[in-house]
């Protein structure tokens, strides 16, 4: 008596889930609302508002940059996405520069 080969379940309904690598969108989702936060703080109901008004956008503007940053790192590990993964570093991390840096000439020029 022989035995049927097991299936093979490389393919079809029994293969294998694979999720495709969309960390460069993310980073880039992350990069976009980066450059809208202004517009984007403006949604947030008055009552979710701790900080004043001015300075919220600018916190956001840095997390929202940190996390495409972060974003944009795990990128990098999928070498089909790399390309993508590094443009979105890039921008974002010059993103997050120039906000730290206007952030610093904001607190250098205020007055003590």
């Amino acid at each position: 008596m022989e035995h049927d080969p097991s299936p093979d379940f490389s393919d079809g309904e029994y293969g294998v889930i694979q999720v495709p690598d969309a960390w460069h969108v993310a980073s880039l989702a992350c990069f976009t609302a980066a450059l809208g936060a202004r517009f984007l703080v403006k949604l947030l109901p008055l009552r979710w508002m701790p900080l004043p008004k001015p300075l919220l956008p600018a916190i956001a503007v840095l997390l929202l940059a940190s996390a495409g940053l972060a974003l944009g790192l795990v990128g990098l590990k999928s070498p089909r996405s790399r390309g993508a993964a590094r443009v979105a570093v890039f921008l974002n991390a010059t993103v997050l520069a120039l906000a730290v840096l206007a952030a610093g000439a904001f607190f250098y020029i205020l007055p003590d």
